[in-house]
């Protein structure tokens, strides 16, 4: 018997340009999930030339429960996404270990389509928390992760996956933090009714906020230490531009944001704002 399934079409974020034939379905066949990771090997690329992982193991995912995703303009995959239950001290959740826009689809809103339809899938599946971990330093997915899906950055780890040689790793050291999307949260539920809020970093200054990283006039990370209960956080607007102009100073800002951020998450502070000009605000979450 073939199992029906109904693809999710979500609107586009902030009126973008998103085709409303974009549609995202749950990978049910070893085709399909050979397709999700050619996929995220054409974002992904590794100096090898092999994919992120192998396609068996995705089918493997698929097969047993776990969720696998392509998203569809007509028949042409265009994402996909890849993610296995995990269970730890909060409970039961789904971890996403890897997702992917083509890059000719990036900023087309396929990106927040695809997570939603992850969400859904998750409150579906009896979970009610995913997890994730990316790049502290790439400002536009931090931006993406707590403003534009209502998650928080809850945790910091240094140097995760250890050497990667994927084309966008290449050489740096792998910290990264760990995006908790508590599914039922305020924030969750308003970043899924489209209703999205970047924070305003002169307004939390005049609150109180301190500033507890910022980039100098030379552009140069400064750190002043504080106990502030909300703190300010400032981001290089290009990581990944700055990484090829000067490897040094990217290697300056990861030391940096390593101990702005590992004392202020040991302390129970998450990051619950993002602006759009590369801050972050760190406090203790609400609720």
């Amino acid at each position: 018997m073939t199992e029906t399934r109904t693809p999710q079409v979500v609107p586009p974020v902030d009126g973008g340009p998103l085709t409303p034939d974009v549609t995202v379905v749950e990978v049910r066949s070893e085709r399909e999930a050979r397709a999700a990771v050619a996929v995220l090997a054409d974002v992904w690329r590794r100096e090898d030339g092999q994919p992120p992982l192998p396609p068996e193991l995705a089918w493997a995912f698929a097969h047993s429960g776990n969720y696998v995703a392509l998203a569809l303009a007509g028949d042409q995959p265009v994402a996909a996404a890849i993610g296995f239950r995990g269970d730890d001290s909060a409970g039961p959740h789904l971890h996403s270990h890897i997702a992917g826009v083509l890059p000719q689809w990036q900023g087309s809103g396929v990106g927040y389509l695809i997570k939603e339809h992850q969400r859904s899938w998750a409150l579906a599946h009896g979970l009610d928390r995913i997890t994730w971990t990316f790049d502290p330093l790439v400002s536009r997915n931090a931006y993406f992760n707590v403003v534009k899906l209502g998650a928080q950055l809850t945790r910091y780890y240094v140097d995760f996956y250890g050497r990667m040689d994927d084309g966008i790793n290449d050489g740096d050291e792998t910290d990264r933090c760990l995006v908790t999307w508590r599914l039922g949260s305020p924030q969750a539920v308003a970043a899924a009714a489209g209703r999205h809020s970047a924070t305003d970093i002169p307004a939390a200054r005049s609150a109180g906020a301190a500033e507890l990283l910022v980039a100098g006039d030379d552009g140069a990370p400064r750190l002043t230490l504080t106990d502030a209960d909300v703190r300010l956080v400032q981001l290089p607007s290009d990581i990944v531009g700055l990484r090829h102009r000067d490897p040094a100073a990217a290697h300056e800002w990861r030391r940096a944001l390593r101990r702005a951020l590992v004392p202020a998450f040991e302390e129970g502070l998450e990051v619950v704002g993002v602006s759009r000009d590369s801050w972050y605000v760190v406090s203790r979450p609400s609720g």
